[in-house]
């Protein structure tokens, strides 16, 4: 039996043009990927080049999953609360300098606490800061212009009563010598008032009973307070 030919004028002869179409829409989809995925990594570009690539050729495409990199923090690592960087990078200045003897470092739950005791401050009875206590008072000073934390600052006696023309009750002592620390921040080392308070406390806040002489030694002191700040909440 003769086959019978399919007429010339059955064949389209535009049949190119949806070839050509789909090419154009392949490659217009590949350039929005290659915007979209600005940041993306080289080895992820490859991937989908060769995909598009695979679309355009007519070959079946095979895409590889993408295996993305998880980064797995250690314990401790990373999870440091601006607190806990504060208490460290006072620690180290004062251990770097060598006064871990003069200035004991108290955590509380106001803040961070640098402890000086009265002996390397001040005479008995007296709040004029002796030139022994410069070196300490020199460091802590450095320390604060690295914060923005605001400082308060604490007189403390021990519970022996005072009774003089200048300083009648331990109230006025302990006043007393917390503004002479501030002063020699603010006037001797240039730093911001607006970020000071003094407040003294007299014989009302012992760390220790005053039991004996020693006990007494440590509830004389001045206490610096880094006020810790609070976070806040978006």
């Amino acid at each position: 039996m003769q086959r019978k030919r399919r007429k010339q004028d059955d064949i389209n002869t535009n049949a190119w043009m949806d070839t050509y179409a789909d090419t154009i829409t392949l490659l217009l989809t590949f350039f929005i990927l290659l915007y979209s995925f600005s940041t993306i990594d080289n080895e992820k570009l490859k991937k989908i080049a060769s995909s598009l690539k695979g679309q355009i050729s007519g070959t079946p495409m095979v895409v590889e999953p993408i295996e993305e990199k998880v980064e797995i923090l250690e314990p401790g690592i990373g999870s440091k609360n601006p607190y806990d960087i504060l208490v460290e990078k006072v620690t180290n200045i004062i251990e770097e300098n060598g006064l871990s003897e003069v200035i004991t470092i108290r955590e509380e739950d106001a803040g961070v606490i640098l402890q000086l005791g009265n002996s390397i401050l001040f005479d008995s009875s007296k709040a004029i800061l002796k030139s022994e206590s410069f070196e300490a008072l020199n460091v802590i000073s450095s320390i604060i212009p690295q914060i923005d934390n605001e400082i308060m600052v604490q007189g403390h006696t021990d519970n022996r009563p005072i009774n003089s023309y200048v300083y009648p009750s331990n109230w006025e002592l302990s006043t007393a010598r917390a503004v002479a620390v501030v002063k020699y921040f603010i006037n001797e080392k240039g730093l911001d008032p607006t970020r000071f308070s003094a407040t003294g406390y007299g014989e009302n806040r012992p760390l220790v009973e005053n039991t004996s002489s020693a006990n007494m030694e440590i509830n004389r002191r001045v206490d610096i307070l880094i006020v810790q700040q609070k976070e806040t909440t978006e």
